[in-house]
């Protein structure tokens, strides 16, 4: 019994955000810094040894750290100031492009052992009436009878 109540608290997410609107801003003690110091961005090998949740969740930290960086770097346009450490925006969408990637990589995985496809729907490189190279998509046909 005692083993199940604390399963169900551990499912149980209580926390508040308190922050609001202060998520889309930089820490105070970083604002008229030049450098902020920030890590090195995720690679695809480091990225392939997470679960799919660990991948989740980071997708939506580096969102939300997107966000904040961008709203950092228009407010230093509208004030005409430098954006402090403009790389850590690169670093968040390296590492954005990165996870994405691996998550891409997965789903061909899957499909793959699943279908035997390596594309998501199979088609073929043709001509359109215009002259452009497009993918068409093969579908099933009913002729009437």
């Amino acid at each position: 019994m005692a083993e199940t109540k604390r399963a169900w608290c551990r499912l149980l997410h209580t926390t508040l955000s308190t922050k609001g609107l202060e998520e889309f801003f930089d820490d105070p003690k970083n604002w008229g810094e030049e450098k902020v110091k920030s890590g090195a961005s995720w690679t695809c090998q480091q990225l392939r040894n997470k679960s799919n949740e660990d991948l989740h969740k980071l997708w939506y930290v580096l969102l939300k750290e997107r966000n904040m960086l961008l709203t950092l770097e228009q407010e230093a346009k509208r004030q005409s100031l430098p954006m402090p450490s403009p790389e850590r925006l690169e670093k968040v969408i390296d590492s954005m492009d990165a996870l994405d990637k691996v998550v891409q990589e997965r789903e061909d995985a899957l499909r793959l052992l699943q279908t035997g496809q390596e594309k998501a729907r199979p088609g073929a490189w043709r001509r359109d009436i215009f002259g452009r190279i497009i993918w068409y998509i093969v579908s099933a046909v009913v002729f009437p009878r």
